[in-house]
């Protein structure tokens, strides 16, 4: 990165599963907002190659961020995540928008997200693409809901479920695709997968039951 902080760019980037080497992935720059200090607020628009993805702002009523847009190589955006199964080596582009998001001083947030993933494939099975996917994601002073579509593929799931705090996360679908590949899914999916008589099947529930 260079600059200050009030204006500067830099480039994001993932560490590898082992953490010893990064992966450049998206350039930023940063503009401090002069105008958000007449609402006692700190503000700052950002863009990618001259292209605006998101804004912002920090005040006494919270945190907002407007009109997110954000494009990621999947395994950079998942590798972050302290969990086995986000380093299976996912492939596909990953995007976000979020037109309005925020953050009250306690943490409870509100607003709507949507993520995109197209292409999705994993090293573990080589040859083989799953499909596109879509997330809607609304959240309302805390508690979350979220739905989970295909848009296309050879593995099909869609559900929904929610979230909220001191609770475990819920999610309630169904997956199907060619039976010979997702037959072992009720080994590894730890009780959440179960068939439902039709061939490559299966009722998703979490927590299992």
């Amino acid at each position: 990165a260079e600059g200050t902080l009030w204006q500067g760019r830099g480039i994001l980037a993932s560490r590898d599963a082992s953490g010893r080497s990064l992966s450049p992935w998206l350039p930023v720059a940063w503009d401090f907002d002069m105008g958000a200090l007449t609402r006692l607020a700190a503000a700052w628009t950002f863009s990618s190659s001259g292209t605006p993805i998101g804004r912002i702002e920090a005040g006494i009523s919270g945190l907002d961020v407007t009109e997110l847009t954000l494009h990621a190589p999947a395994d950079a955006a998942l590798m972050p995540i302290p969990n086995p199964v986000a380093r299976a080596g996912w492939q596909g582009d990953l995007s976000i928008t979020a037109p309005v998001w925020h953050c009250t001083p306690t943490g409870t947030c509100s607003g709507e997200a949507r993520l995109l993933w197209r292409g999705a494939r994993a090293a573990l099975f080589p040859g083989r693409r799953f499909g596109d996917y879509e997330i809607q994601l609304t959240a309302r002073e805390g508690r979350f809901r979220y739905t989970l579509r295909t848009l296309a593929g050879d593995v099909i799931a869609n559900g929904s479920g929610e979230a909220a705090p001191g609770r475990t996360p819920s999610f309630k679908g169904s997956i199907k695709g060619e039976p010979e590949f997702l037959n072992r899914l009720p080994s590894i999916a730890a009780g959440a997968a179960r068939p439902t008589g039709q061939p490559g099947q299966f009722e998703i529930q979490w927590p299992p039951h």
